[in-house]
């Protein structure tokens, strides 16, 4: 093992004290389990008591850093035993012993009303945060019929509001906390919010006047970043500009290291002064013209999103009946955070250092020291749109920036790439595309999920079957473990798991494969791979 390794490992295990001794401890009330030892190929996580397959949809939202904690939401009705409550509700699945439990409840233990929709989950898988907009989650909070952030403690079975505010002024019903990602050991939380309570030392001199309730109003675009720390029970504004005010546009999809010490965000709002990073001006106005520009315009037409991306950008900001011809921002320049030193950092570079705008589903390594993004590039796309989307990390104490999803030598790609997620030793890249170019022999028709080895920048395809063909549905979303030995992604396909030889479903569910292992298909030249 080399130094650059041991310091790796050291650093998110750090974050989220001993992985292996936190799970041994973990004792948390689910459904029957069924011992025996982690499978070896590709399962199905979300499934209902004796293998009962749901009823409706599923989607991966994380991993614990060892891989045996997988974190899903899922519309689906039938996968545990009591009658489920709300529209969308968030699970964890013990990989080893293939119990499941319900994590989006009540302090009080009690299902919730409303919908989860995104989730996050701790290193040792102790931790889950989640959003909620029911009344009655935890004891003592003041909300009133909006969405906020909670976390919910698995071994103690508590579960307590995150966005809570010292002096609760904010009482628009419309503002709402959203997003939530947690470092390592649950210390940190890091969140979406368009309250304007949170961090009592900031006055924003321009707050949005607060209009009648309407049905019909306006929903804001004034969103931020914000970070609370649960042990000294303090909430700080992240995305702020030159002067320390709260950005006057939207940030977006926040992530954080396992050390709770680097976040990273995306914002069309201006956050540094222009001679501060070439080419961010016009990043960020270009991000803002799209927001603004109408649903029909090349703005919000010409670049080809993934699934992943897309739904992060519908998600990230909610849109009323009163903005109709407003397209949602798709992309946004992609910054992080030193939580130590309060310095913010533009970081979504090309080959050649100018920062661009990325989608949303840009991220951070577990240690914060590199950021995985996209940027466009022109090119016909899978979709008839003029520009796809390819995947960049960077490496952000030296400044080195590669291009992932770029295809094999001497091709050109005609399908977007996105929602990268790394392993800890930073050299195992997931991500969803359409790209026709990244492997030899067959290629899938649509969505799939590869990895790339960043030491030799072989691809390799990870949702295959069993005897290494094709999936034959679309495949999307992966979260690779921090230890790099497990992969959860969604998936439609029905032919993934042994013995499966289903037809693809309409429904997308969630699946785990040891990431280890992944069989070739028929004609690809990369050959099966087992870690060295």
């Amino acid at each position: 093992m080399t130094r650059t390794t041991r310091t790796t490992r050291n650093r998110w295990l750090s974050g989220g004290g001993s992985v292996l001794v936190a799970a041994a401890l973990l004792a948390v009330a689910a459904a029957p389990a069924q011992a025996g030892p982690a499978p070896r190929g590709t399962t199905q996580v979300s499934l209902g008591p004796n293998g009962a397959a749901p009823d409706n949809q599923s989607t991966a939202q994380g991993i614990s850093a060892n891989g045996r904690y997988a974190l899903f939401t899922s519309r689906a009705t039938n996968l545990l035993p009591h009658p489920s409550v709300g529209w969308s509700n968030a699970y964890v699945k013990d990989l080893r012993t293939g119990r499941l439990e319900q994590v989006n409840l009540s302090d009080a233990g009690g299902a919730l009303s409303g919908s989860t929709d995104q989730a996050g989950i701790s290193a040792d898988g102790r931790y889950v945060v989640f959003e909620s907009e029911d009344e009655n989650v935890a004891p003592g909070a003041q909300v009133k019929n909006r969405t906020e952030v909670y976390i919910r403690d698995r071994r103690t079975g508590r579960t307590e509001l995150v966005s809570s505010s010292p002096t609760n002024t904010d009482t628009d019903q419309y503002h709402s906390s959203y997003n939530a990602q947690v470092s390592g050991n649950g210390r940190y939380v890091v969140y979406v919010s368009s309250r304007t309570d949170l961090d009592p030392t900031v006055v924003d001199p321009e707050p949005e006047p607060t209009p009648e309730p309407s049905l019909a109003r306006p929903y804001t675009w004034k969103i931020n970043v914000y970070l609370t720390d649960r042990w000294t029970h303090t909430t700080r504004l992240v995305s702020h500009d030159v002067n320390g005010k709260p950005g006057e546009s939207t940030s977006f999809r926040p992530t954080i290291s396992a050390d709770g010490r680097t976040i990273g965000f995306g914002s069309i709002s201006s956050l540094l002064p222009d001679e501060q990073a070439p080419g961010l001006a016009a990043a960020t106005a270009a991000a803002a013209a799209t927001a603004s520009a109408p649903a029909s315009s090349d703005a919000s037409a010409d670049v080809e999103l993934t699934p992943s991306a897309a739904e992060a950008a519908r998600r990230s900001v909610p849109q009323s009946a009163a903005q109709p011809s407003l397209a949602r921002p798709t992309a946004a320049p992609y910054y992080t955070y030193d939580v130590r030193s309060r310095t913010l950092t533009p970081v979504s570079a090309g080959l050649d250092g100018t920062i661009g705008s990325s989608s949303f589903e840009a991220t951070i390594s577990p240690d914060g020291r590199r950021a995985i993004y996209t940027l466009s590039e022109p090119g016909g796309s899978t979709g008839g749109h003029r520009y796809h989307t390819v995947l960049h990390v960077r490496d952000l104490r030296t400044g080195t920036v590669t291009k992932v999803s770029g295809g094999l030598p001497g091709t050109s790609s005609v399908g977007s790439s996105d929602h990268g997620s790394i392993s800890a030793d930073n050299r195992w890249i997931y991500f969803e595309s359409a790209a026709d170019n990244l492997v030899a022999g067959p290629q899938h028709p649509g969505w799939d999920v590869y990895r790339q080895d960043l030491r030799t920048g072989r691809t390799e395809r990870v949702a295959a079957a069993p005897d290494g063909s094709l999936g034959n549905g679309s495949s999307t979303q992966p979260f690779v473990s921090a230890s790099g030995n497990t992969v959860v992604f969604d998936s439609t396909s029905g032919n993934l798991v042994t013995g499966g030889t289903g037809p693809a479903v309409e429904n997308g569910q969630v699946f785990a494969k040891p990431a280890g292992f992944h069989r070739s298909v028929a004609g690809d030249d990369q050959g099966e791979n087992e870690d060295d």
